[in-house]
C-alpha cells in the first residue's frame, strides 16, 4: 500500500549497495520458487553490478526507503540497453520508457508495494509524455507473469536469450 512506502527517490552511487542487495534478495526468493530468473545476482554479482551502477549513475534507478530501510527498487531506462534492442527491436525507442529490476525486499512481500510501484511509474512515465513502459521476464516465472498479467495482457512471447514474455503499458493515447 501507498501508505506503507515513505520514499521513493533516485538512487545515488552511495546506495549501490542497496539496490544491490535488494536485488540479492529477491533473486534468492526467486530461486527457492524455481526459477532461473536473475540467477546472475547469485553466481555472477560482481559481473552485473556495473550496469546496475551505470544505471544509478544515468539517473535511472529508483529506491523506495522506510525509516532509511531499502523496500524495493526499480529502473526506468529512457534509453534502450542492448538487452532491450535484442527483445523489442530498434522501433520507436524515442517514446518508449523500459522496465528493468524491479524488486521488493521479501521482509515487505504482500503489502501492495509492487503494484504500488507500477502505479507510480506509470504517473512518472506518462507525465513525461512518454508513449508506454516496457518490460519483460522469463516465461516459466509463472508467478511473476500471473501477478503482471493481473494488470497488464501479455504481449508476446518469444525466444530471445530463452523464452521470455513481453509486456507494453500503453500511456498517452491520443484520442481518435
Amino acid at each position: 500500500m501507498l501508505e506503507e512506502i515513505r520514499t521513493i527517490r533516485l538512487a545515488k552511487s552511495e546506495d549501490l549497495g542497496k539496490v544491490l542487495e535488494l536485488l540479492v534478495n529477491a533473486a534468492g526468493w526467486l530461486h527457492t520458487k524455481g526459477t532461473k530468473q536473475w540467477d546472475y545476482y547469485l553466481t555472477n554479482l560482481e559481473g552485473n553490478k556495473e550496469e546496475v551502477a551505470a544505471s544509478i549513475e544515468n539517473e535511472s534507478t529508483y529506491i523506495v526507503e522506510k525509516a532509511g530501510r531499502a523496500m524495493a527498487t526499480l529502473s526506468l531506462e529512457s534509453v534502450p540497453s542492448e538487452w532491450d534492442m535484442d527483445i523489442w527491436g530498434e522501433g520507436a525507442v524515442d517514446d518508449v520508457v523500459y522496465l528493468h529490476r524491479l524488486a521488493v525486499h521479501r521482509d515487505f512481500a504482500g503489502k501492495g508495494i509492487g503494484e504500488s510501484l507500477l502505479d507510480w511509474a506509470e504517473g512518472v512515465v506518462r507525465a513525461s509524455g512518454k508513449k508506454s513502459i516496457r518490460f519483460d521476464c522469463i516465461a516459466s516465472n509463472e508467478g511473476l507473469n500471473r501477478y503482471y498479467q493481473q494488470r497488464y495482457p501479455l504481449k508476446e512471447v518469444i525466444n530471445i536469450h530463452g523464452r521470455h514474455c513481453k509486456y507494453e503499458i500503453l500511456l498517452n493515447k491520443s484520442p481518435e
